[in-house]
């Protein structure tokens, strides 16, 4: 994996083996493999043999992890966080490898220091909140209109929300595609 460091410990051979030596680089095929254990076979061809070899594979990679305790509900940013390297073969589920993945959601658990941050740690924060200035955008054809509204509840990227046409004075309902913007269909 790029960007990884692999670690690879054999399990020791039975001694009472007593194979000759071979003559020629030995051979490795990887045919088994569950999580970190692994079963190998090596072989020989001058002389003739092989065995089954069993070991343990760790993949290390930087991942971000909590650098302090994260309280439930407060808003993550880049300083409560650190990349360190970890054994992913380890982790179950999924994991970050860049911190402005995280920073900005909101932590949906309380989350110690030095724990690896996962996707079910997370919440997406509102990008607006009921009372903000917004800029309300609508695509007719080829045009962009623009104009300014205010939110009348609160609302994260992708949802619609209602907001009022500071102009008009009518409320419609708007997709909040980013902190401060909507856009009408």
């Amino acid at each position: 994996m790029p960007d990884s460091r692999t670690e690879v410990q054999l399990n020791p051979i039975n001694r009472q083996l007593d194979f000759p030596p071979c003559g020629h680089p030995l051979s490795v095929d990887l045919p088994f493999h569950s999580g970190s254990r692994i079963t190998a076979k090596v072989g020989c061809n001058q002389p003739r043999w092989s065995l089954f070899v069993t070991g343990q594979a760790q993949v290390f990679k930087p991942v971000v992890m909590a650098a302090n305790p994260i309280i439930k509900g407060s808003r993550i940013r880049a300083s409560m966080l650190q990349l360190r390297e970890q054994d992913i073969s380890s982790l179950r589920g999924d994991y970050f490898q860049r911190q402005q993945d995280v920073s900005g959601h909101l932590a949906r658990i309380s989350i110690s220091a030095d724990t690896v941050i996962t996707p079910r740690m997370l919440t997406q924060a509102n990008a607006i909140s009921r009372g903000d200035a917004v800029t309300i955008e609508a695509r007719r054809g080829g045009v962009l209109i623009r104009t300014e509204g205010t939110a009348q509840e609160n609302g994260r990227i992708g949802e619609t929300i209602d907001v009022t046409n500071n102009r008009s004075g009518i409320k419609v309902r708007a997709r909040v595609t980013a902190s401060g913007r909507v856009q009408v269909p």
